[in-house]
């Protein structure tokens, strides 16, 4: 009965049945077992050496296996989908798109692309409307489904042309009127132009907030149905995100909630990867969110550890075990390259970051062992710590040569 409905209606039963069925069991499938969020998946949005065609599609597999079904390209050095909007993509990168798109639809997984055209266009004018469209319309013929228009960094009082000053005056409210006007028109098109297009999203200048404002609720207010709303949690990089949280945003926007979380991305801190679980979130953020984004690092492969775990926990997160997902995720970049040790030493001494997790947790005992022994009178506990401790720093040092097998390299 289910047949042709589609991703969103497929999950709309399923929250149904749900409903129908609390606690129990359908087909033999324990409902606790059935996927939270409709759409799971990542997003390419950090600032730095954007990922090459090679490493996207070997995201794209990866997602594919792991059951998410989203990939947003919002590469933050990318020009041609801001300063440089209106310009089409070279010949070259729209092969990478083409040939992008052709992967994700043959792994179940929707390509998305991101445009920030806030810091260049006149928002009140119908011209510049018609060349967003128009760009966006070049994007679904290379095989993009789903969009995304951002204005994280839009001023409130600066605008680029002096018919928005004239049209929406200045202020917070005024800024959230005048991007509502160009996603709507947006939204507008895609209904008319591109019918098969999945729900356009917005990431407001407000985007990790808390509850109500002047912007958001003028926001609200202005923004067409059907329309979902990008937010990170509260704070650019939330150490957590609640229920309660997200049950204020969604108020405050009035909209249904994309949430972007800014983990493990790194361009925040170059000199560090962020490789510890996915921590921290309510079950509820699953549950509530339209879509659940991770956001990558710069490092494709090591981005698969912690995006790894985001999947696990959108898919099952009442069920959801960090630290079993986690290892499991080492064990499946590792894959049958032999490198497991060495990508678990890597790891673990890499697992800290502002969600949490503690660094180098598994050297922490022996560490403590060792200087127990130490400072007491038994010989044999001391060599026997001291042989621990020295087995685990010898993996660190074989470290480098064991990964060299893992993940091409």
């Amino acid at each position: 009965a289910l047949e042709g409905v589609g991703e969103d209606g497929l999950f709309h039963a399923v929250q149904t049945l749900r409903q129908l069925v609390r606690g129990g069991k359908v087909a033999g499938v324990a409902v606790r077992d059935w996927p939270s969020t409709a759409v799971r998946g990542l997003t390419e949005g950090f600032y730095g050496q954007p990922w090459s065609r090679e490493d996207r599609l070997a995201q794209i597999d990866f997602l594919g296996r792991t059951k998410q079904n989203r990939y947003l390209y919002a590469a933050g050095d990318d020009p041609y989908r801001q300063a440089r909007w209106r310009d089409p993509y070279p010949a070259a990168r729209r092969a990478d798109f083409r040939a992008l798109a052709e992967r994700a639809a043959a792994s179940h997984v929707t390509l998305g692309w991101a445009v920030a055209p806030g810091q260049s266009m006149c928002l009140s004018s119908a011209r510049d409307l018609k060349a967003l469209n128009r760009k966006i319309d070049a994007m679904w013929d290379l095989g993009v489904r789903v969009f995304q228009v951002q204005f994280q960094d839009v001023s409130y009082s600066e605008w680029h042309c002096a018919a928005d000053a004239d049209a929406f005056g200045s202020g917070p409210e005024a800024a959230a009127r005048a991007q509502a006007r160009v996603v709507n028109g947006v939204a507008r098109h895609l209904a008319e132009r591109h019918p098969g297009a999945r729900p356009l999203s917005v990431m407001p200048t407000e985007f990790y907030q808390d509850g109500a404002t002047a912007y958001r609720t003028a926001l609200a207010a202005e923004l067409a149905d059907g329309v979902e709303v990008a937010w990170t949690g509260v704070g650019v990089v939330p150490r957590t995100i609640t229920g309660d949280e997200l049950a204020r945003a969604r108020t405050a926007f009035g909209h249904p909630l994309v949430t972007m979380d800014n983990y493990p991305v790194n361009d925040y801190a170059q000199d560090r990867i962020f490789l510890g679980p996915y921590t921290g979130r309510d079950p509820a953020v699953a549950v509530g969110s339209a879509a659940l984004l991770a956001n990558a690092m710069e490092q494709p492969a090591a981005s698969r550890i912690p995006l790894f775990t985001a999947a696990d926990f959108a898919w099952n997160p009442r069920g959801y075990d960090s630290e079993k997902s986690w290892q499991a995720a080492i064990d499946d970049l590792a894959g049958g390259a032999g490198g497991g040790d060495a990508l678990r030493a890597l790891a673990g001494n890499s697992a800290g970051s502002v969600l949490g997790s503690t660094e180098s947790a598994y050297l922490r005992p022996l560490i403590a062992a060792f200087w127990k022994a130490y400072a007491g009178d038994d010989a044999e506990a001391l060599d026997r710590a001291a042989d621990r401790l020295r087995a685990a720093f010898g993996g660190m040092r074989k470290a480098p040569d064991g990964l060299a097998g893992v993940a091409g390299g």
